[in-house]
C-alpha cells in the first residue's frame, strides 16, 4: 500500500461529481410520471443530486412507499378525527 509521511495511506478517490441540473430536471420529471410512488422517487433522485452514486432505485422506492403509508395513515386521521368524532360530512351532489 502507498504510505505518506511513515503512514500507511489508502487510494485516492476524487469527491463525486454533482449531476448536471438539466439531467436532474429530465430525468426526476420522468420518474414524477410514475403512478403512485413516482413522486417520492423523484425527490430522493433531486436530493442526491450533489452525490450522484449514492442514489439507488429499490432504496428510492422502498422511502417512496414508507412516504405513501404515511400519507394514508395521515389521511386515516383525518378521516378519524373529522369525520367519526365530530361529525362532519362532505356531501358532493348537483344541483
Amino acid at each position: 500500500m502507498p504510505s505518506e509521511f511513515g503512514f500507511v495511506t489508502g487510494p485516492y478517490l476524487p469527491p463525486p461529481k454533482p449531476r448536471s441540473l438539466w439531467r436532474t430536471l429530465l430525468i426526476s420529471a420522468l420518474l414524477a410520471l410514475v403512478p403512485v410512488v413516482g413522486p417520492g422517487i423523484s425527490a430522493v433522485y433531486v436530493d442526491r443530486r450533489d452525490d450522484p452514486e449514492s442514489f439507488n432505485f429499490p432504496q428510492a422506492l422502498v422511502t417512496a412507499v414508507i412516504q405513501l403509508i404515511a400519507l394514508a395513515v395521515v389521511a386515516l386521521l383525518f378521516w378519524l378525527v373529522f369525520g367519526v368524532l365530530l361529525g362532519f360530512s362532505l356531501q358532493l351532489s348537483q344541483g
